[in-house]
């Protein structure tokens, strides 16, 4: 019987860990109307290749969040920039926050609103898979969730290893 009730538990864990996942599954009922798509970064970002991918330029991926009939671009949501300093090593770099700069559209149905910018940050103490974050931008309310990361201390210092992290960003329209 004790065995038991500790598979029960263990199973409850694995359902809630499941259910914050990728692909809006740990959405409420009423966000779910509202989602505009789920997405992961770097994976579905666009290379920027020193050259913009709509406000954002000149490194990493951007990606472009489409109207669900596909007429132009609703957000960019940037893979991503640092404010602290960074530090380069044989086996990648590291640094002791992210930044993922965000832009919506003001409104959505014209599909000619314009473009406000935001953003959502964690300072690698904060990077921990789970780690989830929200904020409107425009007519645009982006989730994001730390989907994979490494970190470590370098010089006293949480940091983490750029190379290593993943996020899913779930974009809702705002309720109206």
């Amino acid at each position: 019987m004790r065995g038991m009730k500790k598979l029960c538990w263990m199973a409850l864990a694995v359902v809630s860990v499941l259910g914050t996942g990728c692909g809006g599954d740990g959405l409420t009922p009423e966000e779910q109307e509202r989602l505009v798509g789920s997405y992961r970064l770097p994976q579905d970002g666009v290379p920027n290749d020193n050259a913009p991918v709509g406000p954002f330029c000149c490194t990493g991926t951007t990606l472009i969040v489409q109207a669900p009939n596909g007429e132009g671009a609703l957000g960019y949501a940037h893979f991503f920039f640092w404010e602290g300093q960074a530090y380069n090593f044989e086996g990648g770099s590291i640094a002791p926050d992210v930044i993922l700069p965000l832009s919506g559209r003001s409104t959505l149905d014209s599909g000619h609103g314009d473009e406000e910018k935001g953003q959502i940050s964690f300072t690698a103490a904060e990077l921990k898979a789970g780690v989830s974050r929200r904020t409107r931008v425009g007519a645009l309310e982006y989730i994001i969730t730390v989907e994979r990361v490494e970190t470590l201390d370098y010089a006293g210092r949480p940091y983490f290893r750029m190379g290593s992290l993943e996020v899913s960003v779930d974009v809702l329209r705002v309720k109206p």
